[in-house]
């Protein structure tokens, strides 16, 4: 039996700098490989239920935005690229059932590779943490520490 606790998604956020020397096809393809196996990947990790796994590529003014809500990893593309990638910027949110943030977040530095060697930094969100606020539900952004792991 589980809890309400194990039920709540897991999320993480991450911010992957990195450079290609791609054309525009070639690069999405390796941006919708990487989002489908981070999907993938947090479903044979154990995951309960993909909330949403989304990104968005920016490579100079061309942007790329995709996301992915299903076990399979199948990727729908919203924004394609249009022009060769060199230097990118990807922007991805990770939102899924059943998988604490470590579990995710080990799931997409497993992936890292398929960019070749960027750089990443992985956001997370450890709640209110003002010891004197009683409210579970504390949404004060003052009271909020954002960590880059």
């Amino acid at each position: 039996m589980t809890t309400i606790e194990e039920d709540l998604p897991g999320t993480v956020a991450a911010m992957i700098t990195g450079e290609m020397n791609e054309t525009a096809e070639e690069a999405g393809n390796k941006f919708k490989e990487f989002l489908s196996e981070v999907t993938r990947g947090c479903s044979e990790a154990g995951a309960l239920m993909i909330g949403h796994v989304k990104a968005n590529v920016r490579s100079g003014d061309d942007m790329m935005s995709f996301n992915s809500t299903t076990d399979d990893g199948k990727v729908r593309v919203r924004t394609a690229l249009s022009k060769p990638v060199g230097r990118y910027e990807m922007t991805i949110n990770v939102i899924v059932y059943g998988l604490k943030e470590n579990i995710i977040s080990q799931v997409m530095m497993s992936r890292i590779p398929i960019l070749g060697e960027p750089k990443v930094k992985i956001y997370s969100d450890t709640g209110c943490t003002d010891p004197k606020c009683s409210d579970p539900d504390c949404v004060d952004q003052k009271h909020r520490v954002i960590n880059i792991l």
